[in-house]
């Protein structure tokens, strides 16, 4: 295999560093989170929300508010300062549900064929700073399930997921963007190299706290939201 490609040995595309997650552990509610102290290396189960911007041609704009979770695992700190230490993650699962009149239920989960990946890190100018915030940024790949309009969609384009002023790890009631110039082309699965179907146009989120393990369970099952 050459080293310059993205497709990794399983066949996936990989956006970062792949980090081997089968023998962490997995890390639910209550969970004690110091500020400005980088973590021992685990999976986060934590709850998510987020409010998405679409436009759908023949069907127009719509926005969408989503509820759901994410499963993180997390790299061990590439060094025992918060300054210095960097972190890398991989999304290893997702499931947000959310509903519009026009569109019926939304599901969104993460694309198999895609490895999201991300880091967290202090930002270059702030290294001369005792105790800086860091920024943390992941590529994802989605898959956005429209049973209504008898679409699936994917994005080709990876969605970058970013949090400003990150003071601790994982960074649990933070606000993020989603960083989107003007619209991102998200594509049938059933005709991957046809023209868009639709475009994701904005979107925020907010990472929630830790789960339990049945807050989990009670999310991984598919019901309608309205």
């Amino acid at each position: 295999m050459s080293t310059s490609t993205l497709v990794t040995n399983a066949g996936r595309v990989d956006s970062g560093v792949i980090i081997s997650h089968e023998t962490l552990n997995n890390l639910f509610s209550p969970q004690k989170v110091e500020p400005f102290t980088p973590p021992p290396t685990g999976i986060d189960n934590l709850g998510i929300t987020s409010t998405d911007s679409f436009y759908v041609p023949k069907v127009g704009e719509f926005v969408v508010d989503f509820k759901g979770y994410v499963r993180v695992a997390r790299s061990k700190p590439s060094a025992s300062d918060w300054v210095n230490a960097e972190v890398y993650t991989n999304l290893i699962e997702m499931r947000m549900v959310g509903h519009s009149e026009a569109t019926g239920d939304i599901v969104v989960t993460l694309n198999p064929d895609y490895l999201s990946t991300g880091m967290l890190r202090t930002p270059f100018e702030c290294l001369d700073e005792v105790q800086p915030e860091k920024a943390c940024r992941m590529a994802v790949g989605a898959i956005f399930s429209i049973p209504k309009l008898n679409l699936q969609l994917f994005n080709k384009e990876p969605i970058e997921l970013t949090i400003d002023h990150v003071r601790a790890i994982p960074p649990a009631g933070a606000p993020g963007v989603g960083r989107i110039y003007r619209m991102l082309p998200l594509f049938r699965t059933d005709a991957p190299t046809g023209t868009p179907a639709a475009f994701l146009t904005a979107l925020n989120f907010a990472m929630g706290t830790y789960l339990t393990e049945d807050e989990l369970a009670t999310n991984r099952i598919p019901h309608p939201v309205a």
